[in-house]
Parts: C-alpha cells; sequence; structure tokens
C-alpha cells in the first residue's frame, strides 16, 4: 500500500474517531505529539491509540450500566419500601377502625339491650297482678309489648351478629333460584308482627319473570333492614311500597317509605355505620341499619341509591346482579 494510501486512511480513521480522541486526551503517545513525521509509525501509534481509547469506553460503559442497576435497584427498594410504609399505615388505621367499632358496640349494646330488657321485665311483672276474668286485655297489651321487645332484641342480635361476619369477611354471595314474588309477600308476612299499627306493606313484581338466582338469605336482610327502617321513620297508618322488576339480568328493588325523610346535610353520611341523622336521634335505633344494607349490597356487586325529602318520604333503590339459574327451585 502506498504512503498517499496510509494517509488517505489515517485522514478517515482519525475522522470517524474524533470523538474516543477526546475522550482521552492524556493518554495520547509522545510521538504523536509531532515529533515523529513517519506516516507509517503515526499510523501504528494512533491504532493502538484508538484500541486503548475503545477500551476506556468499553470500561465507561460497563461502570455506566453498573451505576444504572444500582439506581433501578435502589429506586425498586425505595418502591418497595414506601409500599410496605403504606400497608403498615393502612393496616393501623384498620386496627384504629376496628377498635372504634368495638367501643361503639360495647357502648350501644349496653344502652340498646337496656330498654327491651327493661320493658320485659316490667311487663313479665305487671301480668302477674292481673289475675281476674275482666283483666284479659290488660294482659294481652302486656304480652304484646314482651313480644316486641323480644322482636327488638332479635334485630338488635342480627345487626350485631351480620356486622361480625362482614367484619371478619366471613360473608359470600351463595346464589340459587327463588320466586321473588313468593319470596316477598312471606317476608311481608313476617314483618306483620313488627311494624307500626295501622301500617300497610303494599308489594308488587312490576315486570319480568319472577324466578331470579340470587342469595336469599342476604336479600332477606337487605329487606328486612329497609322494611322496618321504613315503618320506624313512618307514622302509623302509613303505606310502604316494596316493589320488583327483573331488567336486563338484574333485580330491581325500591322501598318507598312516608316518613320524616332524611336531611341534605346527613345524606353523605347514610351508610357509615353507627350514624343516626340528626332528626332520627329521639327515635330507637343502632345506626347499623342501613350501613349493614349497603355491605350486603355491595357482597351482592349490587349498587344502592335513595332520594329524600323532609317530611315527605324516602324512595331506596337497589340494582342487584343476577347469576344464571342452573338448578331447580328447592322444594
Amino acid at each position: 500500500m502506498s504512503v498517499q494510501h496510509e494517509e488517505q486512511r489515517y485522514h478517515f480513521q482519525t475522522v470517524g474517531m474524533t470523538p474516543f480522541y477526546c475522550l482521552a486526551m492524556h493518554d495520547i503517545p509522545p510521538g504523536l505529539s509531532g515529533e515523529d513525521t513517519n506516516p507509517t509509525s503515526l499510523l501504528l501509534q494512533l491504532q493502538d491509540t484508538n484500541r486503548a481509547l475503545i477500551q476506556q469506553l468499553t470500561e465507561r460503559t460497563a461502570e455506566l450500566q453498573g451505576v444504572q442497576t444500582a439506581l433501578t435497584d435502589c429506586e425498586l427498594t425505595k418502591a418497595q419500601s414506601q409500599q410496605t410504609e403504606q400497608e403498615r399505615s393502612q393496616m393501623l388505621t384498620r386496627e384504629r377502625e376496628l377498635n372504634e367499632l368495638k367501643s361503639n358496640f360495647v357502648t350501644l349494646a349496653s344502652h340498646e339491650f337496656r330498654t327491651p330488657m327493661g320493658t320485659i321485665l316490667s311487663s313479665a311483672s305487671l301480668i302477674g297482678r292481673y289475675n281476674g276474668v275482666d283483666d284479659g286485655a290488660k294482659r294481652e297489651r302486656h304480652v304484646q309489648q314482651i313480644k316486641s321487645a323480644v322482636n327488638s332484641l332479635t334485630g338488635l342480635l342480627n345487626d350485631f351478629l351480620s356486622l361480625s361476619q362482614m367484619e371478619q369477611e366471613t360473608l359470600y354471595g351463595k346464589p340459587y333460584p327463588l320466586d321473588i314474588s313468593t319470596f316477598c309477600d312471606e317476608l311481608i308476612e313476617d314483618m306483620h308482627a313488627v311494624i307500626k299499627p295501622g301500617q300497610r306493606v303494599i308489594y308488587q313484581h312490576l315486570d319480568g319473570p319472577p324466578v331470579v338466582a340470587i342469595d336469599g338469605q342476604m336479600l332477606k336482610n337487605i329487606l328486612i333492614n329497609l322494611l322496618i327502617n321504613a315503618s320506624k321513620y313512618s307514622a302509623e297508618e302509613k303505606e310502604i311500597e316494596l316493589t320488583t322488576a327483573v331488567r336486563d339480568d338484574t333485580l330491581v328493588i325500591k322501598v318507598k317509605d312516608e316518613g320524616i325523610g332524611i336531611p341534605d346535610t346527613d345524606k353523605d353520611n347514610l351508610f357509615i355505620s353507627f350514624f343516626r341523622a340528626r332528626n332520627a336521634i329521639h327515635i330507637q335505633g343502632t345506626g347499623l341499619g342501613l350501613y349493614i344494607v349497603k355491605r350486603y349490597v355491595d357482597l351482592l356487586g349490587g349498587t344502592i341509591t335513595f332520594s329524600s325529602q323532609m317530611n315527605t318520604g324516602t324512595i331506596f333503590t337497589i340494582e342487584l346482579p343476577l347469576a344464571a339459574i342452573s338448578m331447580p327451585l328447592p322444594v
């Protein structure tokens, strides 16, 4: 190869490796300082420098990758630490909520159980005094008071049992086929002993096939709490409307009352445990009914909404998805 060609190749190599040349000026061999004018010698020295620079670049690239890996590990460790801290904070918050729930339970239980127990003891004592032939009406009145108090205690125990199961997350839906019309008629028949004198529950299945697949026990607990609330916050002789419909594989339930209504300022807190609306403080209750209803609705994958006007009434609307019917109705 001629010297001219060597010089041309040297020219192109030096242009292509300018970045490497700039990386380590201090590593240039002394011969490149201008003292050696032999082109072949200069080319060999430049090739050595090029290899040295490539080696340095390779080493620096490896170091950079190592630093990048360390930074990635550091960010991952930081993210895991933050997640652990967040989980710890959530656990502490959950523990505080459970402790508050237990405290509220003890306070509420001591108060709410005392009232019906006092009624039972008082009526039982008075019944013993009415031994005359003409005292039948008085005895019957106290018997009804005892029954009412027992129903109240049963409702309280059911609420607390449901609450305990929900907090322990031991409940889940078990759908099975049932006739919703027959189901609601039987439920309303049982409600006659609980609602106020003169009140009536009017039921109607509006449309859709009456046979649905859903967890009947959860649905029963939802309806009982809604109907008891409708009765509790309505005056005697008032009507309570219950309607059902099946639309697009969804069970739509509406409960309408003519009660005291819900203040606008309390609507956002209505489904919080132990919450009582300000216009309901004087009415006996635990503040658990709607909370339990909401939890059951959530467990069934549904939604609950309501509209209410003061001194006019409230309408609760529940939509529950239905499972496919794959088994016959229970006998």
